[in-house]
């Protein structure tokens, strides 16, 4: 299934669609690549890590961190079809990562303390992403 970007911008509520619209203004990108037709993006938002948005539009899906679930679009994915549709340039190619078959039957035998010192090497390389999901469990826990 192939998307069409203006298919998905039309299903986003049209205040999405204005803060989509603002935050592409904005250039609130911190990263964006592509790669096979697959688009990915950090941006900025409210919460204290940026959120994580892609369009595959060959496999004609997408979807966001952010916690947005009043509607099939976020501001975030907006503002992403529309740095594809207007500014593609600042999106970096890269390759696919190809899926390593082993690594999580490798994760599976690790001890409880082996996981918890692999997550403090993780955070001290990247911390956003253990941030987000803390942040994203915390937020369950509260609903």
């Amino acid at each position: 299934m192939r998307l069409e970007l203006e298919s998905l911008l039309e299903q986003a509520d049209p205040r999405v669609l204005q803060r989509g619209q603002e935050l592409f203004r904005r250039a609130e990108f911190l990263e964006a690549t592509v790669a096979q037709k697959r688009y990915r993006a950090r941006l900025r938002g409210s919460a204290p890590y940026p959120y994580r948005s892609f369009i595959d539009l060959k496999e004609g899906t997408w979807g966001c961190t952010c916690p947005y679930t009043w509607g099939p679009v976020c501001k975030h994915v907006v503002a992403l079809a529309l740095a594809i549709l207007e500014a593609p340039e600042v999106f970096r190619r890269v390759r696919p990562k190809p899926q390593k078959p082993g690594m999580l039957a490798e994760l599976r035998g690790l001890s409880d303390g082996q996981l918890v010192e692999l997550l403090w090497v993780l955070y001290e390389a990247r911390p956003e992403p253990l941030l987000e999901f803390a942040h994203q469990a915390v937020q369950r826990e509260e609903q």
